[in-house]
């Protein structure tokens, strides 16, 4: 199976289907967000916090682009995108999947989103990053699956991926 990075918003299931599909199949997994939590050794929300917004931004780009094609599933955080060398870094060794999740549902499993280290200023609605980031996810994406199915359907999920 080729390398393999998911983006989308907080909520949309990149973690849940990064860890299936690496289990299942027992590749390599890193979520990049738990890789900056490890740094800091607090959690995103407290990094985010702590050093602000655009800080979890420039951590996220520094551990994204420490990873290579050793690593076969790639969970990354929601703002992965807002870095063009992140994003063409990780389309080098892998194929990046976006994880399409309506608004709905994301506002549904994280709610405002800001205890989640969602990496946006302060007072800014998941709607609002949402609008921003939904046609940078589309933009670097190589392939999308329906996120509305992440919990339900796990296992027809990582069937599409597996097969695409």
């Amino acid at each position: 199976m080729n390398n393999i990075s998911f983006i989308g918003m907080a909520g949309c299931g990149k973690s849940t289907l990064g860890k299936a599909i690496s289990e299942k199949y027992s590749l390599s997994y890193v979520d990049t967000d738990i890789l900056i939590e490890n740094e800091f050794k607090m959690s995103l929300e407290d990094v985010k916090k702590k050093f602000g917004y655009k800080f979890v931004r420039s951590a996220e780009e520094k551990v994204i682009l420490g990873l290579n094609e050793g690593t076969k599933v790639i969970s990354t955080g929601g703002s992965a995108v807002y870095s063009s060398i992140s994003m063409h870094h990780l389309m080098s060794f892998s194929k990046i999947i976006f994880i399409d999740t309506p608004l709905d549902e994301i506002i549904k499993r994280i709610g405002s989103g800001q205890e989640r280290g969602l990496a946006a200023p302060e007072g800014v609605s998941v709607s609002d990053v949402y609008k921003e980031r939904e046609p940078l996810y589309k933009g670097y994406a190589q392939y999308t699956v329906d996120g509305s199915k992440a919990i339900n359907e796990l296992e027809l999920l990582i069937q599409e991926i597996i097969n695409e």
